[in-house]
């Protein structure tokens, strides 16, 4: 089964990780949709202006898309093993996290967020490996530039600016220095940003603007074709993985256990972000694919009830083809 292929302790989880990405990806890619701009309140606007958008559903760029999904899924898969988050041979976060951005991958296949992801992981990566070392300046700033970048090349993850403040608070005392460091890494980027603008004779508000543009008064989500049965069974996968957490203290170092709770923090303006982005056409959680991808892996790799996590991980996987058909509008699925 595939858990258990997930879970093999040579280099063969690795071949299997990328090979079932790999599926997926190209399956999610396939059966591209079009909302329209995916570039229009991001920097990459200047580049894709007044652009066929259609040309973005050639081959060439369907095999793009795939090859940054696995890019991610490789990504996280290092970090987390490399940080001790999770055991060596637990390969099931990544592989969820693989699963989730598939619905990126299907309305574009240079989606902004897959860009923005890589970025974002390795800010979590310096930031976690800050951990009781003694000259953590660096890192703490590699972490907060990693970070600013990524808000920058995908605004809707402006949620996450704080994460550098959060990860000081948790994994180390506090410092006036490290805090300033996490300042001017976040602020660095935009200064770059700021300056291209201006060169280029752009608007020099259309940082804000773009902010603005990504989020919407509060108001309950809008669910599409696909929505309600990914999000019911996410929802499900949760609240396996809640009781799991509840029931049973984490084991680990007391670095994973202080990692961990760095990524439960995420996960609040993540909740929030699904009553205000205007990002998301069928999960609605998109925006905290990565804490849940940790956490929900966590359970699954680890749960003892073997068969019940195998069938949830089927049952994902199994969803998640539905409703990528469904929200291709097929009519031998669609709704009535």
């Amino acid at each position: 089964m595939i858990l258990r292929t997930l879970k093999i302790n040579d280099y063969r989880a690795w071949v299997y990780l990328l090979v079932f990405s790999a599926l997926i990806g190209t399956f999610a890619a396939f059966y591209g949709v079009n909302h329209g701009n995916v570039f229009a309140s991001t920097p990459a606007s200047f580049l894709f202006e007044g652009y066929n958008f259609s040309v973005f559903q050639s081959i060439g760029f369907k095999i793009g898309g795939v090859l940054l999904l696995l890019a991610n899924v490789v990504l996280l898969d290092h970090v987390l093993s490399s940080e001790e988050l999770v055991e060596k041979n637990n390969h099931v976060p990544a592989f969820i996290l693989g699963l989730y951005f598939a619905y990126s991958l299907q309305e574009n296949g240079l989606h902004p967020q897959l860009f923005a992801q890589l970025l974002l992981t390795l800010s979590y990566k310096f930031f976690i490996s800050t951990y009781r070392l003694e000259r953590a300046g660096p890192r703490i700033f590699d972490g907060a530039f990693c970070l600013s970048c990524a808000v920058i090349l995908y605004p809707p993850y402006w949620m996450f600016f704080a994460l550098g403040f959060i990860a000081m608070g948790v994994l180390r005392p506090f410092n006036a220095r490290e805090y300033s460091l996490v300042i001017i890494g976040l602020g660095l980027p935009y200064i770059f940003y700021y300056t291209l603008l201006f060169l280029c004779d752009q608007s020099l508000q259309k940082p804000e603007i773009d902010i603005l543009n990504s989020f919407h008064t509060p108001t309950l989500p809008r669910y599409f074709d696909g929505s309600f049965l990914i999000n019911f069974t996410s929802l499900l996968l949760v609240l396996f993985t809640g009781i799991f957490f509840l029931s049973k203290k984490v084991a680990g170092k007391m670095k994973t256990q202080k990692a961990l709770t760095v990524f439960l923090w995420a996960l609040i303006p993540c909740v929030g972000a699904m009553f205000i982005t205007a990002n998301h056409y069928v999960f609605t959680g998109q925006m905290a694919v990565m804490p849940l991808s940790l956490f929900a892996g966590i359970y699954i790799g680890s749960a003892k009830r073997r068969i019940l996590a195998e069938i949830l991980l089927l049952l994902l996987i199994a969803i998640i083809v539905i409703s990528i058909l469904q929200h291709t509008e097929l009519e031998i699925l669609k709704v009535q």
